[in-house]
């Protein structure tokens, strides 16, 4: 049976393209993480400097306590619990509702009193747990700095990985293999089951392709049919994954 392309890679596909093909996107949620941690952080450990800095204490009455109960679209449900204090300033009496721990919200009753530090330029800013700006800063700190670790991590096995691809394509053995199954996978993407192009080459070697849609995989392809995979030393890829060389870019 003659070879007859029926996926929809003409053309090769690029660097950046087959690298969050192969999982690279990983790289960038660590990215985002990263950067959303540390400003959060910074602004935190600023602010716990201005309040170490300019900080006031002072006895405040709990005059208010609620519960908030938000739902996300899966139905998991996440409680926050807040206290509004009443204190005084140089400015006079001042009342500031604050975020806090479950186990700090039963602790306490209305007209019940409890010890706050206040920035004296903004009373609104409050710690009703002492030091919390500070320890909240560093633990995100760290966090930041395991998701720089893991986004290198990931940069470094997402991009050799796509660096292997493409230099199987360009300089591998171009070899025509024949289908042998399409195997369901468990995962799903935009609700549909994704599957994955099993291969046996003309020596025996057995190979698959990346997760696609199992549906397009079935009408595209059946067992016996022909494919062309490229390999180069102990991988082979799949020209519908990979694309075709650029020689070929086209037929």
């Amino acid at each position: 049976m003659a070879y007859r392309r029926r996926h929809d890679r003409h053309t090769p596909r690029g660097w950046f393209n087959l690298f969050i093909r192969l999982g690279g996107w990983a790289s960038l949620i660590f990215g985002v993480a990263l950067v959303v941690l540390t400003l959060i952080s910074a602004t935190q450990l600023y602010l716990a400097d201005r309040l170490d800095r300019d900080g006031r204490f002072a006895q405040a009455a709990v005059v208010d306590k609620r519960i908030a109960v938000s739902t996300d679209s899966d139905g998991d449900t996440d409680t926050d619990y807040f206290v509004t204090f009443r204190f005084k300033t140089s400015a006079g009496g001042h009342q500031v509702e604050d975020e806090v721990s479950g186990a700090f919200y039963d602790r306490v009753g209305i007209d019940d009193e409890h010890v706050i530090r206040y920035l004296a330029s903004d009373p609104d800013i409050i710690e009703s747990d002492i030091g919390s700006y500070r320890r909240g800063g560093n633990v995100l700190r760290l966090l930041g700095l395991v998701m720089g670790i893991g986004g290198l991590a990931t940069l470094w096995l997402f991009g050799r990985q796509t660096n292997r691809a493409i230099l199987a394509r360009r300089d591998g053995e171009r070899r025509l293999a024949e289908v042998v199954a399409i195997a369901e996978t468990n995962v799903r993407v935009n609700k549909r089951r994704q599957g994955r192009l099993v291969w046996r080459e003309p020596d025996g070697r057995v190979g698959e392709s990346l997760m696609r849609d199992y549906g397009e995989l079935g009408r595209l392809y059946k067992g016996g049919d022909e494919i062309v995979v490229f390999r180069l030393g102990d991988e082979a890829w799949w020209e519908g994954d990979v694309g075709p060389p650029a020689r070929e870019a086209g037929d």
